[in-house]
């Protein structure tokens, strides 16, 4: 009976088939491996995200304390500051804290990324949602809020002058 090897050129197309599935699994598949590393909002990156919340914990903490934001305690203080900021523009945007931390030119696409700040109570997350927490009626969040899907980063924080239910998380949204 003819008994027949294998050929240099079964080998060849065995191989090419299998890298052909191999490829075609990681890149054309929904939500595939590639597609973690790709932002939903054109121009903007992780880093410009991560780079504001470290801003605020970092700048906006009381001293000696380390992520203890000073919430409405002076000049200096988050609420006062972000506050200021937000009323200086007429839409909302957070210009000089986008300035302040650098993330005005770091862009891709050469504009200055819309950004919102919010406080978010440990108790509202433990229940599945990142509405923002509320402080005598006001909204615990500055800048404006897009319906678009953003690119986030997030701290976990305490607050003073702010009753966290446990702790509270900073969450910054970049669009």
């Amino acid at each position: 009976m003819g008994e027949r090897g294998q050929t240099t050129q079964d080998f060849a197309i065995g191989v090419s088939v299998l890298l052909l599935a191999v490829i075609g699994a990681f890149v054309f598949t929904q939500g595939g491996a590639l597609s973690v590393y790709q932002g939903t909002s054109p121009g903007v990156e992780q880093p410009q995200a991560d780079r504001i919340a470290s801003y605020i914990v970092e700048n906006y903490s009381v001293e000696g304390e380390g992520n203890n934001l000073s919430y409405e305690s002076g000049p200096r203080s988050l609420d006062a500051s972000l506050s200021q900021d937000e009323a200086a523009g007429s839409t909302k945007k957070l210009n000089a804290l986008v300035e302040a931390a650098g993330v005005d030119v770091s862009s891709d696409r050469r504009t200055d990324p819309t950004v919102n700040v919010s406080i978010v109570n440990g108790s509202t997350l433990q229940a599945g949602a990142r509405t923002p927490a509320t402080d005598g009626g006001d909204t615990l969040a500055w800048g404006q809020y897009r319906q678009y899907e953003p690119v986030t980063s997030s701290r976990v924080v305490r607050l003073t002058g702010y009753d966290c239910d446990s702790v509270c998380w900073v969450v910054v949204r970049v669009w």
